[in-house]
Formats: structure tokens, sequence, C-alpha cells
């Protein structure tokens, strides 16, 4: 599942089980590991790339741009939540390219 939709769902849960007893992170995580297993689809990937992210990475994504994220999934807006998500990947993908660039020219 792409970065934005794993970040949707966590959101989603997170948001309904706030209400009814507030899950903490680590516990919301845990359940849609366990959600995601249940369907077969374990796997998150770059929304740029296509490449494997860990739920860490992903999180990351999440944790640099929570207010926009949670302001575009209250407004129920996906395309705009999806938008935020590939920004930052593509602005990520931006600096390992250059990180691998200056680690092969040695500096």
């Amino acid at each position: 599942m792409k970065c934005s939709e794993y970040l949707w769902k966590y959101l989603d849960l997170q948001a309904r089980m706030g209400k009814t007893g507030g899950w903490s992170p680590e516990r919301t995580q845990g359940e849609l590991r366990l959600a995601m297993e249940a369907n077969g689809d374990t796997r998150i990937v770059s929304d740029t790339t296509g490449e494997a992210m860990t739920e860490r990475e992903a999180r990351s994504v999440l944790g640099r741009n929570e207010k926009a994220l949670w302001d575009a999934y209250r407004d129920g807006s996906r395309a705009r939540f999806a938008l935020i998500v590939t920004g930052q990947q593509v602005r990520d993908d931006a600096y390992h390219a250059e990180q691998a660039e200056q680690e092969g020219e040695g500096k």
C-alpha cells in the first residue's frame, strides 16, 4: 500500500479510537499492522518511487507534516492528503539523491 494510504488509515484509526478510549500511537500502529496482515497487504511503498518503506519511514513523513495531514484528513480531502505526502517524499528523494552524489564524489 502506498505511504499516503497507510498514513490516511493510521489517522483514521487514531481519530476513531481516540473517541473511545484514546489509543496510543504505538497501539494504533500495531492494530493497523494487524489489519494489514489480515488483508495480506503488509508492504508500505513510497508514493513517488514505489520502493518499500518501513513503518518508521512512513511515520516520519507524518511527523514532519502532522498538522497539514490532520487538516486534510479532517476536511476529508484525500487528494490534498496524498499531495502533502508526495511532496514530502519528493523532497526526501532529492535529499537522498544529493547525499548519494556527494558520497560518490568523495565529499
